[in-house]
C-alpha cells in the first residue's frame, strides 16, 4: 500500500530527544494529532510545544510501568519506540504495546533485541493480532527493502554484504553511543553473520575491502552487527549475509567508555549525509548492487519509522513480527522517500516495471 492522508492515531515513546524531535515534526506534518507518553510530564508538553502541536495528548508512564505504558497506549493505532539503548529499555514498551492492542516500530539498531523481538515478542504479537516491525532506520529498513530486490537480480543462493558509509564524517548523538557502550563487546566482536540456514558469530569478515560508491580504491572493512542480517534470509534465497563497516569507524566505536560518553553532546554533528550499500553476489558471480543515499541519519530515521507507522495503521500487513519487506513493498516504500532527499538505485542490473510497480 502507499501511504496516504490517515486519521491513524500514533503514540510515541521517547519523543523529547534530538530523534523525537523529528518524529514529531512529520507528525505534524501529517496532520496529526499524536499521545506523546514519557515519564515526565513537563519534559514531553515542552517537546511538542517545540514542535507545535498543542493538541497532542500527554500521558505519562515510566518504563518499569506495565500497567502504566499499557493504559498509555490504549486507543493508539501504532506505538513508535524512539529509545537509547533498547537491549536495555526497549522490551517494556514493546510488551505494553502489544498488551494494548497497538502495532508497533521503533529505530533500533540492536541485533540482540531484534533477535529477541522475532523470536520471543513475535509469537505474542501474532497472538494479539498486532504487527511489529523492528529496527527502522535509515541503514536497517531501506538495507532489508533493496536486499529483497537486489537478490530477486542474482542466481540464487546470493551472498549479501551490507555498508553503512558517512559521507560527511559527522558525529553521532550521545544517545547513539550509549547504544554501542550497552552492546559493547557485541558490536567488538562483529555480532552475527548468516551462514548455510543458521546464525553464526565471528569477528571476520569474508570480504575484508570494498570499493564503494565514487571511490577508485577499496576500502579496509570489518565485521559490523548489522540487523538486517536477521531478516533478510526471512524472504530472499541467500547462502550468506554479513555487515560491514569501515575499520576507521569500528576503531572509534571500540574506544567508547561511559566516561567519555559523558562529554559527548546530545545532538549529533551538522552534516549526517551518507550511503547505504546492499551487494548481492549470485551463485554464479554476477554482482548486484543497491544504494539508497540520504540525508541525515537521524532525520531519515524519523521520516522511515512514521512512515512505517502509518503503513501499520492501514492493516494490510499480518501480524506477527515481520521483515520490513514483508510488511511493506519495498519499491514503493523506498519511492515514498524521494520527496525528502532520500533516493535510491539498483545498480549492475536493470530495474524492472515490476521492481518499482
Amino acid at each position: 500500500m502507499t501511504s496516504t492522508e490517515t486519521t491513524a492515531t500514533i503514540a510515541v515513546y521517547g519523543a523529547t530527544g534530538h530523534t523525537g524531535g523529528y518524529l514529531l515534526a512529520e507528525l505534524r506534518r501529517r496532520g496529526l494529532a499524536p499521545i506523546l507518553v514519557g515519564r515526565d510530564a513537563d519534559r514531553v508538553r515542552a517537546a511538542a510545544d517545540a514542535a507545535d502541536l498543542p493538541a497532542a495528548d500527554i500521558r505519562v508512564a515510566g518504563l518499569s510501568d506495565h500497567t502504566a505504558l499499557v493504559t498509555a497506549f490504549t486507543g493508539a493505532d501504532v506505538v513508535i519506540s524512539s529509545l537509547p539503548a533498547y537491549v536495555e529499555h526497549g522490551s517494556a514498551v514493546l510488551a505494553a504495546a502489544i498488551d494494548a492492542g497497538a502495532h508497533y516500530t521503533d529505530m533500533s539498531g540492536e541485533q540482540l533485541f531484534l533477535k529477541r523481538v522475532l523470536d520471543e515478542f513475535g509469537p505474542r504479537a501474532a497472538a494479539a493480532g498486532v504487527t511489529v516491525v523492528s529496527g527502522v532506520t535509515d541503514s536497517n529498513l531501506p538495507g532489508d527493502l533493496l536486499a529483497h530486490l537486489i537478490t530477486r537480480r542474482v542466481p540464487g543462493p546470493a551472498e549479501v554484504v551490507l555498508s553503512h558509509l558517512s559521507k560527511s564524517g559527522g558525529n553521532g548523538s550521545k544517545g547513539s553511543a550509549k547504544t554501542v557502550l550497552a552492546s559493547l563487546d557485541w558490536f567488538r566482536g562483529g555480532g552475527w553473520h548468516y551462514a548455510d540456514g543458521e546464525l553464526r558469530t565471528g569477528a571476520t569478515a569474508r570480504r575484508e575491502r570494498m570499493t564503494f560508491p565514487g571511490d577508485t580504491e577499496p576500502t579496509t572493512v570489518a565485521k559490523f552487527p548489522q540487523p538486517p542480517v536477521l531478516t533478510i534470509p526471512r524472504h530472499s534465497d541467500v547462502s550468506y549475509v554479513e555487515g560491514v563497516l569501515a575499520t576507521s569507524i569500528l576503531d572509534t566505536l571500540s574506544g567508547f567508555t561511559a566516561e567519555l560518553i559523558d562529554t559527548l553532546p546530545d545532538a549529533p554533528g551538522a552534516d549526517l549525509r551518507y550511503d547505504l550499500v546492499v551487494d548481492a553476489f549470485g551463485a554464479d558471480g554476477r554482482q548486484v548492487r543497491g544504494v539508497l543515499s540520504g540525508v541525515d541519519s537521524y532525520r531519515d530515521s524519523a521520516l522511515m519509522a512514521v512512515e512505517s507507522a502509518v503503513r501499520l495503521a492501514g492493516g494490510a500487513a499480518a501480524p506477527g513480527a515481520l521483515a520490513p519487506a514483508e510488511a511493506f513493498d519495498p519499491a514503493d516504500f523506498l519511492d515514498a522517500l524521494a520527496p525528502f532527499g532520500i533516493t535510491w538505485r539498483i545498480e549492475g542490473s536493470r530495474a524492472s516495471a515490476k521492481d518499482r510497480a
